[in-house]
């Protein structure tokens, strides 16, 4: 029996860096998004208050999960060049 309880205590899930944004906004835009898909992901760096701080912000995902975090995030990166140039058509 462990010492103060009956549940033994888990091992912190490995976290791996997937990317660093510009903002604390931006970091919860990116977890929000990655967070839809089932990705857990943790954010460090800027200050996380009532009002984004600028700042650079780290965004981790677990280990299990970066191939899949880095393969949506280039997806919404190709998604978004092919809007600018549809866009770009209609401008001119």
């Amino acid at each position: 029996m462990a010492a103060g309880g009956t549940i033994r205590g888990m091992a912190s899930p490995k976290m791996v860096p997937l990317t660093t944004v510009g903002s604390s906004f931006e970091a919860r835009v990116l977890t929000a998004r990655l967070g839809a898909d089932g990705i857990l992901t943790q954010s460090r760096g800027g200050g996380d208050d009532t009002y984004p701080l600028p700042g650079p912000v780290q965004v981790f995902v677990l280990v299990d999960q970066a191939h899949e975090a880095r393969q949506l995030l280039l997806a919404d990166q190709v998604e978004a060049v092919f809007d600018d140039v549809t866009t770009d058509r209609f401008d001119d």
